[in-house]
């Protein structure tokens, strides 16, 4: 809630409930022709136990509310100040951040997330309050961006102040507030805002072609056209599209040197590119157009086959030049640049690259896009939390020798606490936290998808969903399984749709030897990995599924070409990667010290104590004593005598909890 410093009177709301605002899910996508797997409605699934459940219970009694605490400290760089401020009820003006409003709107859409799960009403009476202040911020003619209200400064003189970005974010937590509590109230702000967009972008002026660095404004129009039904806000979503990289002078850095359809490389900012495709596939699922869809399809499989960290980890590079020489920072780097001590791999990268393969598995239902968003989901956007929930990392390296080395920009030993007085200095770039918090709080939506016919079975978790089917019919159903820990999934129908229905299962593309039952039996099906498995037919209430999927210690190695992980290993099982932490060494040894051989054995075990509660793998490895090469830079090489040694790895998101540590997920593959 709302502390007593800024508890307002709550303005009158107009409250409608609209079956599409029901229907429509964390993309909009009920009656987009060109999707072909839609989203769910916000509040279908709901976690029930076990790891996903766990997280959604953390978000909804610590994340979100500790999280409103530090939004109120002026000194953040998404500060509700700037909101109070620009509304007139607070003196100001106060140093912020450009993209501060839009990482604000990630909170706010988490709480509105969080209340279509829950109903919770003291949740409903907070977005009351805050969207009351926020509509007072919004000037005369829809203008809506508090750090260059606030500041006095021209508008749009600089792409680098983010006002587009606030914009889209607003945008989109507007569409996801309607649809979780049918109110209009933010929706509102959010058309007056669009409408001044429409009027001051439509002409396509040649000096604001490619403005805004990151271009949140077209996922978030597609969403308010979606919401609306209003054809100009899809225009101008289109034109964003179109616009990009339309005119002399744009970046690389925001993919603005060249036009989308042309583009055949990921360049420049991680955030920045996924961004801008990821809007670029919303407007395909509403308009149909093959380039979109073919430059989307080139850019997925460049970044897939030589950008993209066995994490699902994106933007490989602190800062670096393009081919074109064009500074790029927080970026994609060369093709298979993936350095693990100096990855950057923001953690809003990392869900950026979820986003996006979201909406590239919602237009194509090609199993390999919920492939990485289950990645992604597991490791890369997990590693960015802490397990409290209220610690976060900007950066996500695959190596760290403790204190040892320096750190690079925005790179932290341990996750920086969102209230430490000293830590001020990480809250100017307060993108990733509220980015984390809103994905824990919409995870669930992501687990499901509906066509024609067919559920769609995109995540594994204990969970149950409950359909509206077409006719009005309900499906119920319940998934009972320990997964990311086991493979076991059962699912269970509890209420049967009417008439013949198909349930989709995804066969992650880790996955060897998976079986399926029906009610005991098996069924005869081709189970490829990296694809759905149909089981069609009449449901009858009681009918069980039985999905197993195996799970061993997998090795996995790199394409030669990334030479910094050459002649090295990273360990994973199911969905989850990891990694070798000091803390699980025999005292004395070193993490660089330990090689894997080809041969190795490793077990698996369930640890409840442990870092609340994980699967370990534990094996022997090879330790080579690295010796004294204290000022030492080079030295003649002679064999290093080898002992065998008893190792312990952990999941990769559950590093750096127990202290500054040394960790690697890349191991070398011992000398045979």
């Amino acid at each position: 809630m709302p502390s007593r410093a800024i508890s307002l009177p709550v303005l009158a709301l107009l409250a409608v409930s609209t079956a599409h605002a029901q229907q429509a899910g964390i993309t909009g996508t009920t009656a987009s022709p060109h999707a072909v797997v839609k989203a769910v409605p916000l509040n279908a699934v709901h976690w029930t136990d076990g790891f996903w459940a766990d997280r959604a219970t953390l978000c909804r009694r610590s994340m979100v509310t500790e999280m409103w605490k530090v939004l109120q400290i002026p000194d953040n760089g998404a500060s509700f100040d700037n909101f109070l401020i620009a509304a007139g009820r607070k003196q100001g003006p106060n140093g912020t951040t450009g993209f501060g409003d839009g990482d604000f709107y990630k909170w706010l859409e988490s709480v509105a997330h969080v209340y279509a799960s829950t109903r919770a009403p003291e949740l409903d009476r907070q977005m009351d309050e805050i969207i009351a202040i926020i509509a007072q911020a919004q000037a005369a003619d829809g203008y809506l961006s508090t750090p260059i209200q606030i500041s006095g400064k021209q508008r749009w003189q600089r792409f680098g102040d983010h006002e587009l970005y606030n914009m889209g974010h607003l945008m989109t937590a507007a569409a996801i507030h309607h649809r979780a509590t049918g109110k209009t109230t933010l929706l509102e702000v959010a058309r007056k805002n669009a409408d001044y967009l429409y009027r001051l972008f439509q002409p396509r002026p040649k000096e604001l072609a490619h403005f805004c660095f990151n271009p949140s404004q077209i996922m978030g129009l597609t969403e308010l056209y979606r919401a609306t039904g209003e054809k100009r806000y899809l225009e101008l979503a289109g034109i964003f599209v179109d616009m990009r990289g339309s005119q002399p002078g744009g970046s690389d850095n925001h993919q603005a040197r060249t036009l989308l359809r042309a583009e055949t490389e990921a360049l420049g900012h991680a955030v920045v590119g996924p961004y801008l495709w990821a809007g670029a596939a919303d407007v395909y699922m509403e308009t149909g157009e093959p380039a979109l869809r073919e430059a989307l399809t080139r850019l997925w499989n460049n970044v897939t086959q030589q950008k993209m960290y066995v994490t699902g980890a994106i933007g490989a590079v602190h800062q670096s030049a393009s081919h074109h020489k064009d500074l790029v920072t927080e970026a994609f780097g060369k093709p298979y640049e993936l350095p693990s001590r100096t990855a950057y791999n923001e953690t809003c990268a990392n869900i950026a690259n979820a986003m996006w393969n979201w909406r590239m598995l919602s237009l194509s239902g090609d199993a390999r896009h919920a492939d990485v968003m289950e990645l992604v989901f597991h490791n890369s956007m997990l590693s960015g939390m802490s397990l409290k929930g209220t610690e976060f990392f900007y950066t996500n390296v695959l190596r760290r020798h403790g204190s040892d080395l320096p750190m690079m920009w925005l790179d932290t030993l341990e996750r920086w606490p969102d209230t430490a007085p000293s830590r001020h200095k990480e809250l100017r770039a307060y993108c990733c936290p509220p980015n984390v918090v809103r994905t824990v709080a919409s995870l669930h939506e992501y687990a499901y998808g509906v066509s024609s016919g067919a559920v769609w079975v995109n995540l594994y978790g204990a969970n149950s969903l409950e359909l509206e089917r077409p006719g009005g019919a309900k499906l119920k159903l319940r998934q009972e399984t320990a997964y990311p820990w086991d493979g076991k999934i059962r699912l269970l129908i509890d209420q049967p749709d009417k008439g013949e229905l198909a349930l989709k299962l995804r066969i992650p593309g880790w996955s060897e030897g998976a079986v399926l039952k029906l009610n005991g039996a098996v069924r005869r099906l081709v189970l490829k990995p990296g694809t759905y498995a149909e089981v069609r037919r009449v449901w009858k209430a009681g009918d069980v599924v039985e999905l197993d999927l195996p799970m061993p210690v997998r090795l996995i190695e790199s394409n030669p070409y990334v030479e910094e992980t050459r002649n090295q290993v990273a360990v994973a099982r199911g969905p989850v990667v990891y990694c070798l932490e000091s803390p699980d060494l025999p005292a004395g040894v070193r993490v660089s010290e330990i090689a894997i051989p080809s041969r190795a054995r490793f077990s698996h075990k369930h640890e409840d104590r442990l870092l609340n509660g994980v699967t370990v793998i534990e094996g022997s490895a090879v330790r080579y004593a690295e010796g004294d090469w204290s000022n030492a830079l080079f030295r003649a090489w002679r064999p290093t005598r080898s002992q065998h040694v008893s190792v312990r790895l952990i999941p990769y998101y559950a590093w750096a909890n127990r202290g500054i540590s040394h960790m690697t997920v890349w191991m070398p593959r011992a000398m045979e």
